[in-house]
């Protein structure tokens, strides 16, 4: 891969001559300036997309784990609970004995 790969970019008149203006100001080149704005600007927008993929990962593994609850806590007719709790009444009420 090159070190370096060439883009045009193509800015509104008044935009021109503000970047040419504070290039000028400090010494560089307008391409140059324009080249780090482009740089400054990508690099921000590399961090949003991270932080966004971030959050909808966790968003979604909170919907999951959230799911994962509700069905466990849901009532099932298939289990007879009284026959789970080992410390059940001796006569085979779900009650604890006394």
């Amino acid at each position: 891969m090159a070190d370096e790969v060439s883009f045009t970019i193509i800015l509104a008149a008044p935009l021109a001559s503000r970047l040419t203006a504070a290039a000028a100001e400090h010494g560089w080149s307008s391409e140059s300036l324009a080249a780090e704005c482009v740089a400054q600007r990508l690099e921000v927008a590399i961090r949003h997309r991270v932080l966004i993929e971030r959050a909808e990962r966790i968003d979604a593994a909170l919907l999951d784990m959230a799911q994962a609850v509700g069905e466990l806590g849901a009532p099932s007719g298939a289990i007879d609970l009284t026959k789970v709790c080992r410390f059940r009444a001796k006569d085979g009420t779900g009650a604890p004995a006394a």
